[in-house]
């Protein structure tokens, strides 16, 4: 992949959680192709080796680390192997996220300590476990897998919601925190994105013309939209650029007329 100067990540070094499918498998191999080392992390090691196989062809190092982000101690193991092994952290995509849709009234605990202990809980012990390397770095990006709905309501979301308006404030206050550090702390906002997780839903007829009717751009987004902010947000282009969430939706957020 060729790229502008401030955009080669030559050597660097990135940690992506959530990466062994989806959004965070293309994430891993975008920052692979722009010559960055990327420890992929994820729940399913089978899967997660796959994607590391992915990077290593692109002739770049990779690490395939199993790790529940709900497991602050998993976390940590993550970015102490990442250092023992490459020496360095310059860049955290925060991307793993779980959702469960339903009724409030059908909320369980379980369901909504599940969602914010993956969703923000993990991604902010994730932050925590890099930040004192990047620290004394004096240099590092993260960046965080947000969502339209950091900005709008939806409802029969209503944990996951709330997870990802957390995200938006989560990255807005640690960039504040931070940036005396020349650190910075960004993110993505996708619309519906047709990954594994979503395509089926727009195989449904009725459902995917009340969203699509929705969409000012007039369909759903792909993973290989996301590469522009992803690559963006990692590397040296955006050094000047702290605390925002790029929304990546066709401008569904800003059109957004909630439920019918």
């Amino acid at each position: 992949m060729t790229t502008l100067p401030k955009f080669d990540l030559t050597d660097r070094v990135a940690i992506v959680t959530g990466a062994g499918k989806g959004i965070g498998a293309r994430i891993a191999r975008v920052l692979a192709g722009a010559g960055a080392d990327v420890a992929v992390a994820g729940r399913h090691q089978d899967t997660l080796d796959a994607v590391a196989s992915e990077i290593r062809a692109l002739e770049r190092r990779a690490l395939a680390i199993r790790t529940d982000v709900q497991r602050v101690a998993e976390v940590r193991a993550l970015v102490a192997h990442t250092l023992d092994t490459f020496g360095r952290v310059d860049i955290l995509v925060n991307n793993a996220g779980v959702n469960r849709t339903g009724p409030t009234l059908d909320v369980t605990e379980e369901t909504w300590d599940w969602i914010q202990d993956t969703n923000v809980k993990g991604m902010f012990f994730a932050c925590q476990a890099v930040g004192p390397h990047m620290i004394a770095n004096r240099r590092g990006k993260i960046v965080n897998i947000g969502s339209i709905i950091s900005a709008i309501g939806l409802g029969y979301n209503v944990p996951y919601a709330a997870s990802k308006g957390a995200v938006w404030q989560l990255t807005r206050s640690l960039a504040l925190e931070w940036a005396p550090h020349n650190i910075q702390v960004n993110a993505i906002g996708p619309g519906y994105v047709l990954t594994d997780q979503v395509r089926w839903l727009f195989e449904q007829p009725e459902f995917a013309e009340k969203i699509l009717r929705k969409q000012p751009s007039g369909r759903a987004g792909e993973v290989e939209d996301l590469d522009g902010a992803v690559l963006f947000l990692a590397s040296s282009a955006s050094d000047y650029v702290n605390g925002q969430m790029i929304f990546v939706d066709g401008a569904s957020a800003a059109g957004w007329m909630g439920p019918e």
